[in-house]
């Protein structure tokens, strides 16, 4: 077994605490920004909507170690894995528009332009 792959698995056993009410999955990042593949674990406890994310490692392109480290991982964990890619973008959440206490005292809402309006 390769660092990499010790590695990973040492990260995932110290996140993935088994905790009652608690729902876990890998998400398997393709980060074509940054030539890396990264790896993570995300748990959300029952009825709330926060996710908890903790990234376990960053795998550059260029290693070739990509197949066998999921691997590894595949053989350690029986947990979901989501795949993802920064090709394709997902807007999960709607952009926050009015939020008083974070400096939104004001609506940021795009206006549409008119004659009227000074914005352009």
């Amino acid at each position: 077994m390769r660092d990499e792959s010790k590695l990973l698995l040492k990260r995932y056993d110290h996140y993935f605490l088994r905790e009652y009410n608690y729902r876990y999955w890998l998400v398997i990042v393709t980060n074509r920004f940054d030539n890396v593949y990264g790896f993570f674990i995300e748990s959300q406890k029952k009825g709330e909507a926060i996710v908890h994310s903790n990234e376990l490692l960053s795998l550059p392109f260029a290693s070739g170690l990509y197949a066998e480290v999921l691997a590894d991982l595949q053989a350690h964990s029986h947990l979901r894995i989501v795949p993802r890619d920064t090709a394709n973008l997902e807007k999960l959440v709607p952009a926050v528009t009015f939020d008083p206490l974070h400096g939104h005292r004001h609506s940021t809402a795009y206006l549409p332009t008119d004659k009227n309006n000074k914005r352009s």
